[in-house]
């Protein structure tokens, strides 16, 4: 039976930069940018049980405005059980703020403890008009859109390139994981916060998603745009170039 720890102090408040320092999640500066995000969870307590559960890596291409023309996405989860939930994402996106999501391809596998492959699915998506299209299973489902739709993975891009003032407000529908439509969401600019990473001092720029079917979501900006961390509740998806992904994914499986 594992030990328990001799001291285990309540967090007690929402995750941010300086915190996700304090519990161990950032070095000791803030890293430069890069298309690798380790997904960092917090069980809700100080001394233990917050570490990396994964990674996502994210790359695209612009138009000549400068607005996303379309993303690839790979991401790896190491299950408790020890299984790995792999995503591979390729999304071409509408030329508009939102970046919303036109036609894609999402597969999305397991590979078991012990090698070996299992609930393998590969869909595709279109949207034309207010219509959503998805291929999956051999069926086709639709759904109608009734507002500007944004993906999850897409809004990592389309916040850098909000500006930081009040009128930074997008209204929109979101598709989650590219499977999943949720209603009324709205992101939109919360100011400048001054927070203390390792030695440094630096100021950061908050912008909250809220909307139905999830938890209040945080994106924190330096003032050259780059996206240093998104946060939700217990989880942090933290901008990371000097990890070897699939090195950590190995140990983390090793460690179930």
């Amino acid at each position: 039976m594992a030990k328990k720890s001799a001291k285990r102090t309540i967090v007690g408040s929402p995750l941010t930069p300086t915190l996700l320092n304090e519990l161990g999640g950032l070095a000791a500066k803030v890293p430069p940018i890069s298309n690798t995000y380790r997904i960092w969870t917090c069980h809700g307590f100080r001394e233990s049980g917050n570490h990396n559960v994964g990674f996502v890596t994210m790359w695209g291409s612009l138009r000549s405005t400068g607005k996303l023309d379309g993303m690839g996405i790979k991401q790896e989860v190491v299950q408790a059980d020890g299984r790995v939930f792999l995503v591979d994402a390729n999304i071409r996106c509408l030329d508009n703020r939102l970046a919303s999501p036109v036609q894609w391809r999402l597969h999305t596998w397991f590979i078991k403890p012990g090698g070996g492959t299992e609930f393998d699915n590969t869909e595709s998506g279109t949207v034309d008009g207010n219509v959503m299209r998805i291929k999956t299973l051999g069926r086709t489902l639709t759904r109608k859109v009734f507002s500007q739709l944004a993906c999850d993975w897409c809004l990592f891009e389309v916040v850098r390139g909000l500006a930081f003032d009040g009128k930074s407000t997008l209204e929109f529908d979101l598709l989650e994981g590219l499977t999943v439509l949720k209603r009324d969401h709205r992101l939109s600019y919360r100011g400048a916060f001054a927070m203390k990473i390792g030695y440094e001092k630096v100021t950061l720029h908050r912008f909250d998603q809220l909307g139905s079917g999830i938890l209040p979501c945080e994106y924190w900006l330096d003032g050259n745009h780059k996206l240093l961390a998104v946060t939700s509740m217990n989880k942090a998806y933290i901008l990371d170039e000097h990890i070897e992904p699939r090195d950590m994914v190995e140990e983390l499986r090793k460690s179930q």
